[in-house]
């Protein structure tokens, strides 16, 4: 059996954070327990949806770890059911719990691994507001080992 890779390592991590995330825990949301690696279609309007995806790797930022680590972004995906009159708080409730979760948390992160930086969030909004859901995409790098 093959033994993780650099990426599922760093996926894992994400995890280890982010299932956490429930209104007995002191979040505002429940949407850890929608945690998958293993994310399925759909538009979230009956179950939420709470995820992190590998969205590039690229070449290290810093010159000392070219040979060593890839840049790696990840982008965490959540969306949560939401009527048309609280799209606006439960998108805010969203962000809040991910960027608490996320807190502080380099001892979750292998050695050899540098705690991910937050890069920016965007609205993941439907169509139409009537979908019944509303998301999140937050994104974070980390350099992690070859």
């Amino acid at each position: 059996m093959h033994s993780p890779s650099p990426r599922r390592l760093l996926l894992d991590a994400f995890a280890e954070c982010l299932s956490v995330i429930s209104t007995n825990n002191g979040y505002r949301t429940n949407v850890g327990a929608d945690w998958t690696l293993e994310p399925r279609p759909g538009d979230a309007t009956s179950t939420g949806v709470f995820t992190a995806l590998i969205e590039k790797q690229q070449r290290a930022a810093d010159a000392a770890q070219v040979q060593t680590h890839r840049l790696t972004t990840v982008a965490v995906i959540a969306k949560l059911p939401a009527d048309t009159d609280h799209l606006q708080e439960r998108l805010d409730d969203l962000v809040t719990d991910i960027e608490m979760a996320m807190s502080q948390k380099q001892r979750r992160f292998p050695p050899g691994f540098t705690y991910p930086v937050y890069l920016g969030m965007e609205p993941l909004m439907p169509e139409s507001a009537a979908a019944g859901w509303v998301g999140v995409s937050v994104t974070y790098q980390s350099h992690i080992p070859k």
